[in-house]
């Protein structure tokens, strides 16, 4: 029994700080999900699940949990494709492939606040640099409103979330590729094999663990993102997500109730992008005898 319960005191110390970190702010969440009432209101009394049927019957649900898609989906589809394209624009470097990595992990080693800050400047409307340079090479006379526009103002920030998230898939691809088959692949070369065969049947196959983990991870963290769409937007003009208006129903109208049962529907929303990630890894880690 001393020999088994080993490792789990060794443990212990992490599982406190998790059990504290994150285990009761998700309970006393939960708790606060099934109240009715106020942050200035002290006499909150139980409502059983009106918290939750008043954020379903929202008219503002159903739009933001397609924006909330289209945000993550798109976001997260234009990181990979960019990422793994730099990955192997770099790997295939014969010089310069550590400066190419320092100027390509740039933009994901800043800051979210700067970040979006940053972006908010250059995307201005009447002073920004990005519709003077439009204007100046001819693409458009007037100037876009990029952020106060609302069928456009949401794809702006996929694209500048995809700026900021793509070196993380650089860095996560380039890793995976210092150990990628070389000698299949010059076996294929010399037997004629081009680069689109060799990466669909050699590296792609080698990758597929990588993209699967990183994949899970980007989209947890893109779903969930805040600080570009509120320092930008805050919410308005179609670029509402779950994580923004969890906090404008708290700290804008007040209603910690309905807040807090909209964060519990985020949290089973990502739970379940979740599950087929941790059904793999334990798999592999049955298949690997650590279970």
């Amino acid at each position: 029994m001393k020999k088994k319960m080993t490792p789990y005191l060794y443990l212990m110390p992490s599982i406190i700080i998790m059990v504290l970190m994150l285990g009761f702010p998700i309970i006393y969440n939960i708790g606060i999900s099934f109240l009715n009432g106020s942050l200035y209101n002290e006499n909150k009394s139980f409502n059983n699940f009106q918290n939750y049927i008043r954020v379903i019957n929202d008219p503002k649900f159903m739009q933001i949990i397609i924006t909330t898609i289209i945000w993550t989906v798109l976001g997260v589809t234009l990181q990979m494709i960019l990422g793994i394209g730099m990955a192997l624009f770099v790997d295939r470097l014969k010089k310069g492939k550590i400066f190419m990595r320092i100027i390509l992990l740039l933009p994901w080693i800043i800051p979210g606040v700067v970040t979006a800050l940053m972006w908010k400047w250059m995307l201005l409307s009447d002073i920004g640099i990005v519709n003077y340079i439009l204007n100046i090479i001819g693409l458009t006379d007037n100037n876009i409103l990029f952020l106060s526009n609302p069928n456009i103002a949401l794809f702006t920030l996929v694209l500048v979330n995809t700026w900021k998230a793509a070196p993380f898939w650089f860095l996560m691809i380039t890793a995976s590729l210092q150990s990628k088959p070389v000698d299949q692949i010059e076996s294929a070369t010399l037997d004629g094999a081009g680069f689109g065969q060799v990466f669909r049947y050699i590296i792609l196959p080698h990758l597929s663990p990588v993209i699967a983990s990183t994949g899970v991870l980007t989209t947890i963290w893109t779903m969930n993102y805040f600080d570009l769409i509120w320092l930008t937007t805050k919410g308005a003009n179609a670029t509402s997500t779950l994580s923004v208006y969890t906090y404008r129903l708290a700290f804008e109208f007040n209603d910690f109730g309905r807040s807090a049962a909209l964060a519990v529907i985020s949290l089973i929303l990502v739970s379940i992008v979740c599950i087929p990630y941790v059904r793999k890894m334990f798999s592999n880690l049955k298949y690997e005898g650590v279970l």
